[in-house]
């Protein structure tokens, strides 16, 4: 439930880029803000894959 009412709240408050983690999946879901304001679908990642954030782009994470 936390992660929707976050979800909206991010999404209406125009943070470009959002990340959720789930250690037990071993999952991250990578939701970036589109020109309609709106999170588009999210790249999901899982153990092995590394994720460059689109807005820090020197930042680079190891799952």
């Amino acid at each position: 439930m936390d992660r929707f009412i976050k979800f909206n709240s991010y999404e209406k408050a125009g943070v470009r880029e959002y990340w959720i983690v789930e250690p037990e999946g071993k999952l991250v879901s990578v939701f970036v803000l589109q020109n309609d304001r709106r999170y588009g679908r999210p790249e999901i990642y899982t153990e092995d894959d590394k994720i460059r954030g689109s807005i820090l782009t020197d930042l680079i994470v190891l799952i």
